[in-house]
C-alpha cells in the first residue's frame, strides 16, 4: 500500500479506456489459452486455428465497439482512442521473460518455451 508521505506524479496509475487497454484483443485470449497448454490445463495439442477460434468466440470487439460509439457520441471518448485493427497486437519484445508472443502464432510461441507443454 502506499503511504500518505508517498506522493509521486502517476498519471497512467489507473487506466480506463487509454492505451487501448479495454479492447477486447484477440491475441490476449490467445495467450492465455497457450498458458493453459502450457502448464496442462488444455490436455491436447492444437493447431494455431484453434486458438484463434476459441477467441474470436469469447473476445467481441463488436460488443466492444457498440459501447465505444455511444462512449464518443457521449463525448466522454475519442474515435482516436478506438484501435484500427484485426484484433491481434503487434509481436511484443518479450515483456517479462524476453521470449517474443506472436498471437497469430501460438504454436511457434509454446515451442519457444523452455518449461512446460511445447506443442
Amino acid at each position: 500500500t502506499f503511504q500518505k508521505t508517498d506522493v509521486r506524479d502517476m498519471p497512467d496509475f489507473n487506466v480506463f479506456f487509454k492505451h487501448d487497454c479495454t479492447y477486447p484483443w484477440y491475441s490476449d485470449g490467445v495467450w492465455f489459452l497457450t498458458q493453459m497448454r502450457r502448464w496442462g490445463q488444455i490436455g491436447e495439442p492444437k493447431p494455431d486455428e484453434w486458438y484463434h477460434e476459441q477467441a474470436r468466440r469469447i473476445y467481441l470487439p463488436e460488443v466492444y465497439m457498440t459501447a465505444a460509439k455511444a462512449l464518443i457520441e457521449e463525448g466522454h471518448m475519442s474515435a482516436d482512442d478506438i484501435p484500427d485493427t484485426d484484433g491481434f497486437k503487434p509481436v511484443d519484445n518479450g515483456f517479462i521473460d524476453g521470449i517474443p508472443f506472436d498471437g497469430r502464432a501460438p504454436t511457434a510461441y509454446l515451442k519457444s518455451l523452455p518449461v512446460g507443454h511445447q506443442d
